[in-house]
């Protein structure tokens, strides 16, 4: 079978397209005859031995598969073969085959395609989670978002335009072309932070911070950020927060500049670390869940850039530089 093999930790440049033997299911197993791969930022990490080198290449990265179930393991039951399904395998989906435990698997909408079911499983439970259940966006807030053209925070601004009825949405792209999409995508602002000044943009539409400490002046600025590019943002985005704002982080694209904790004493903002992870198995992680449902079903959807998988390490380079728009999936 045909796969995107990683050959060692490092750049892009070290996939390698190989010939592998086909996986076996075992009891309880499926194989899928994978069509369509997601790219997340966590394949990249992975491509670069983060969190932990804890396996030795070469092998197969890859966790969000689209296809067609072609054969059951023993004991499988509720599963055909014919059966389109999506699932989020810790690894292996840059590969034609995937064998996998038929718990892990999820039956694809009928009104969606293969390669839509990838916009969603990841990156609209994260958005859901970072909106609802921990910045708690409110009616009547401003809420300005970091990488709006890209996987999650095209999702997040669909999210407070179209299931909220008085939020404003500041939306920051690198690209013209991408703050278009932005604009298009419902925000009502899109700012392009490569050729203006995002903190000075940001100041006309929300208000600016008076020079100086100043307890008495009028609150100024957004209520919350969505960051998750991190870097010299870390630095910036206390300038555009309101007092009493939240600042919520995650993702992390950028490299990580320390967060002066004291800085933001007295305008009391809220600094709020984020991650989907901690969320598993919790009453908001079903919440997200049962949203993601109701909006594969419900929802006008968007359509993803697929790539050839034999493309598989310019398309990664191009994430890395910030290049890529929305969600990017592989045809395998």
């Amino acid at each position: 079978m045909k796969a995107a093999q990683l050959i060692d930790y490092g750049p892009a440049e070290n996939f390698r397209i190989v010939d592998l033997p086909a996986p076996t299911p075992g009891p309880g197993e499926v194989l899928i005859k994978v069509e369509y791969a997601g790219l997340r930022w966590g394949d990249i990490m992975g491509r670069n031995g983060i969190p932990v080198k804890g396996r030795i290449p070469p092998f197969v990265l890859g966790q969000e598969a689209a296809g067609v179930v072609k054969e059951l393991g023993e004991g499988v039951t509720g599963f055909a073969p014919g059966d389109r399904v999506y699932c989020l395998p810790p690894g292996g989906a840059y590969q034609e085959y995937l064998a996998i435990s038929h718990k892990a698997l999820h039956r694809v909408p009928e009104r969606v395609s293969l390669e839509q079911v990838l916009i969603y499983p990841v990156n609209l439970p994260t958005a859901h989670l970072a909106v609802y259940e921990w910045a708690k966006v409110k009616e009547g807030e401003i809420v300005l978002i970091h990488a709006a053209a890209g996987g999650v925070g095209s999702l997040a601004v669909q999210i407070l335009k179209r299931k909220f009825q008085d939020v404003t949405v500041i939306g920051l792209a690198g690209r013209d072309e991408k703050a278009a999409m932005v604009k298009a995508n419902g925000a009502d602002h899109a700012i392009n932070y490569r050729k203006q000044d995002y903190v000075e943009a940001v100041g006309e539409i929300a208000g600016v911070k008076p020079a100086g400490f100043n307890p008495f002046a009028p609150p100024a600025g957004v209520h919350v950020v969505l960051n998750g590019v991190g870097g010299a943002t870390l630095k910036t985005d206390r300038r555009v927060i309101r007092k009493l704002g939240r600042w919520v982080l995650f993702g992390g694209m950028g490299v990580a500049e320390p967060v002066n904790v004291f800085a933001n004493s007295y305008d009391a903002i809220t600094i709020m670390p984020f991650s989907k992870i901690p969320f598993r198995g919790t009453e908001p992680d079903r919440r997200a869940e049962e949203f993601t449902r109701e909006w594969m079903e419900t929802e006008k959807l968007d359509q993803p850039t697929v790539h050839p998988i034999e493309d598989i390490a310019k398309v990664q380079a191009a994430m890395e530089r910030g290049e890529t728009f929305g969600k990017v999936v592989f045809r395998v």
